[in-house]
């Protein structure tokens, strides 16, 4: 495909954003180890990469993108966050800067917007992280195209059934059931799942270690998962949860957790996905994580995306996310709908 070049855009400021470069471990470094010997993954770690989860398809086959590009688009990030608004959430700051530094250059008519924002009065970039920019074009690393696999005929079905009930009009005289179903579950508080997913707000995971098992505190909704290593398992597992059934081992420098027995999907899966997540010391600073989901019933091969966290700016201390304490987002969603009720019927 034909790809415009990304105009290249020097600021001091994208300083701010720093870059990073993944997985290069200095000469001389060796792997921390614990009392027993093995890797010591132990630390608070933040997941702030802005690296898009599959790649954009302006990329193309581009796997990687120059120093200069990642500047460029670490400064119009920057400058986007610097002109106050609402935050951006998750693979938008990358996604929003490819498009600008990527818009024709040639003439005030054609040249790409400056940053600018309209607030709501919600969430504002105070309460996002520094967001890191790296070369990777995309977080998943197979297939290779760096998308995930085309959806089964199956899926395809499901999906369509899930978008119909979302766009079906609300019965009349709705019950508070009723539209409390159609509200995101994120607002709902129902908690998190077992991937470390999350990505520039509340994406940080504390890791503590012992011989025979693995804790890891979840920052996103206060969840902690504690997983077994070794003969550590149980023979038997207990019901099906958001969390699922997690298993460990070491192969070696590498752990290796095998999760199933979820009661509902991660990333677009069903409940009956297996997810085989790696966590690996690679620099000093850096602890690689990846994750792969095979459900047959939602793609039609694995996929796998890799993560690259760096230990959290500041205290390094997890607190607590009271998700339900003074939440009011319920209300206010609810209210708003009431809002364009009496808009839509004067």
């Amino acid at each position: 495909m034909n790809r415009q070049p990304i105009t290249v855009v020097m600021a001091a400021a994208f300083l701010a954003v720093p870059a990073v470069v993944a997985a290069q471990a200095p000469e001389g470094w060796t792997v921390p180890r614990t009392a027993d010997g093995r890797p010591d993954l132990q630390g608070v770690w933040a997941s702030d990469s802005a690296t898009p989860l599959e790649r954009p398809e302006a990329l193309g086959d581009r796997e990687t993108l120059t120093d200069e590009e990642v500047a460029a688009l670490a400064a119009h990030a920057f400058d986007y966050s610097a002109v106050g608004g609402d935050a951006v959430f998750g693979e938008t700051p990358f996604r929003r800067a490819l498009a600008a530094l990527e818009a024709p250059a040639d003439g005030a008519a054609n040249a790409a917007p400056a940053p600018r924002r309209r607030s709501t009065g919600s969430y504002n970039q105070f309460w996002m992280s520094g967001r890191w920019f790296e070369n990777r074009t995309s977080l998943i690393v197979d297939p290779p195209n760096g998308r995930r696999p085309p959806r089964t005929l199956e899926a395809e079905e499901r999906v369509q059934r899930q978008r119909a009930v979302r766009s079906s009009p609300l019965p009349d005289n709705p019950t508070l059931a009723d539209e409390i179903a159609r509200i995101d579950p994120a607002i709902r508080c129902r908690g998190g799942g077992a991937l470390l997913s999350g990505r520039g707000y509340n994406s940080t995971y504390q890791i503590f270690q012992t011989p025979d098992h693995v804790g890891i505190q979840i920052e996103m909704y206060h969840d902690t998962r504690l997983i077994p290593i070794g003969d550590a398992a149980p023979a038997v597992v207990g019901p099906p949860s958001a969390m699922g059934s997690s298993r460990a081992r070491w192969e070696g420098d590498t752990l290796v957790v095998e999760t199933t027995n979820l009661s509902r999907g991660v990333g677009g899966s069903t409940a009956g996905v297996h997810i085989t997540e790696r966590f690996s010391r690679v620099g000093p600073d850096v602890l690689q994580y990846e994750y792969t989901l095979d459900d047959p019933a939602t793609w039609t091969r694995p996929w796998t995306a890799r993560v690259f966290m760096r230990p959290a700016p500041g205290t390094g201390v997890i607190y607590e996310f009271a998700c339900h304490e003074g939440n009011y987002a319920m209300e206010h969603a609810l209210r708003n709908e009431r809002f364009a009720d009496a808009a839509a019927n004067p």
